[in-house]
């Protein structure tokens, strides 16, 4: 139904004083943002195949009556270079167990140019190297963030998701499910239709236990701790076991938060939207501005659902992973034994029918040719992030190296990769005399003797 055009300057119900107003329609749009952010969080795919956003936007006129005015000469982040990175994280919160530790870390990349889209749903329990607390979970970077100071969580992830995955996090969104809870509840519950009728005798609770819930097939109505139980659901009966069947279950939510959330009894109601907004502000951490938000619902008209390509990193016989543990915990490490392969496939995630080839990783050794303990280490870590296979590190024959060198072993058959080696280790001394060395591994590609240059 063709929604109507309203003038929020001339109605009888705006016709307060101009400062009023403007409180007024900022109460307005950002309920809408706050209810767009949670829908972003647990399913990107509702928000790109539907225009009820942006026809709301566009016919309530919010952006040109009230300051919100968008340029169409601004460009998003990463919108020169065609591609966008978002990374979308989704917390327990205050009041659960591990509050800050992201269960739902999903980066979404989405190029402009061809209106393509790509989810890559990274598990909670990868292993990854982060700045100052040596290999941990990856769901910590959020928490270990937010214990150096409080609400830069999402911040310090999205740098060290970056850094694992070679790609720039241009934009994060973060929000818990309390909020979610809290949000479905305001707008008074919702209504949706249940397929199959399942039960869960495995839904976690926040004492880390078990708790049955059920599920009766028909309309039900649900308040947000009944809805967040119904998407989050895992272990249930009746074929309601699997990712798929949970998608499908998590789409309907948020279908049904949509319908209510852009209802005009939500828009028309001061209560409501004020509340909303006081959720949007505790429970949401983003560095997404207003115009921002909406230029990407404007894009998100033109993404078709055959453009939208879902990355699951798994431990399967294909998969990139491998699961172990370690001291008694679970642990999912990359099978090649450091992340070049998971950067390959986000890299060319816009081309899964042409894939690439994974290449065999470059061949490197770490020579300390200085008595600071540990450069060999730590180098070696830096090196393995950004995809090169360490075959071995050690002290270099002599200790009073000066200056750091590299020797291409290949006589220069991998100029590219030696200019990213000489990037990483900032160095622009490159020797291909084999002759003068006596101590290296053979096979490698590249040898590096660390100087006193690197503790600077």
């Amino acid at each position: 139904m063709e929604l109507p055009k309203i003038d929020f300057i001339n109605n009888p119900f705006a016709k307060k004083e101009k400062r009023k107003k403007k409180f007024y329609s900022k109460l307005l749009f950002y309920p809408i943002i706050f209810c767009l952010i949670f829908i972003l969080i647990f399913s990107f795919q509702v928000i790109l195949s539907e225009d009820t956003f942006i026809e709301t936007f566009e016919k309530i006129n919010i952006f040109n009556n009230y300051g919100f005015g968008l340029s169409q000469d601004k460009l998003l982040a990463g919108e020169t270079e065609d591609r966008i990175n978002i990374l979308l994280l989704g917390m327990g919160g205050e009041g659960h167990p591990g509050p800050y530790l992201t269960d739902t870390i999903i980066l979404v990349s989405l190029q402009p140019s061809t209106s393509k889209v790509t989810m890559m749903s990274i598990p909670r329990d990868l292993s990854i190297p982060i700045p100052g607390y040596g290999w941990k979970k990856i769901n910590n970077a959020n928490h270990f963030g937010e214990m150096e100071e409080k609400d830069s969580g999402p911040e310090f992830a999205a740098q060290v998701i970056g850094d694992i995955f070679d790609q720039p996090i241009h934009y994060y969104v973060r929000a818990d499910f309390s909020g979610f809870e809290k949000a479905i509840n305001e707008l008074g519950g919702i209504k949706i239709y249940v397929d199959n009728s399942f039960t869960d005798y495995q839904f976690p609770t926040d004492e880390f236990g078990y708790q049955t819930v059920s599920f009766e097939q028909g309309w039900q109505k649900m308040d947000g701790q009944t809805a967040l139980a119904f998407a989050r659901s895992r272990h249930g009966t009746n074929g309601e076991n699997s990712d798929f069947a949970r998608s499908k279950r998590q789409q309907k939510v948020l279908e049904a938060i949509k319908e209510k959330a852009l209802s005009f009894t939500t828009f028309l109601s001061y209560r409501k939207i004020t509340n909303l907004y006081d959720l949007y502000k505790e429970h949401v951490k983003t560095n997404l501005q207003a115009w921002e938000m909406y230029k990407f619902a404007k894009m998100a008209k033109k993404i078709e659902s055959t453009n939208i390509n879902n990355i699951v990193l798994d431990n399967g016989t294909t998969g990139p992973l491998y699961e172990t543990n370690i001291n008694g915990a679970y642990l999912l490490l990359p099978k090649d034994m450091s992340f070049y392969q998971l950067q390959q496939i986000v890299k060319y995630a816009f081309e899964p029918s042409n894939q690439v080839k994974i290449q065999e990783p470059i061949k490197v050794e770490v020579q300390n040719g200085t008595k600071i303990t540990g450069l060999a280490y730590q180098t070696s870590l830096q090196l393995k992030n950004k995809g090169f296979k360490v075959i071995k590190i050690g002290n270099a024959d002599q200790q009073n190296q000066a200056n750091t060198i590299i020797y291409d072993l290949t006589d220069g058959q991998l100029p590219d990769e030696l200019t990213k080696l000489k990037e990483l280790i900032n160095t622009n001394n490159i020797s291909r005399d084999k002759d003068s060395l006596t101590n290296y591994t053979s096979g490698i590609d590249f040898l590096i003797i660390l100087g006193q240059d690197q503790q600077s």
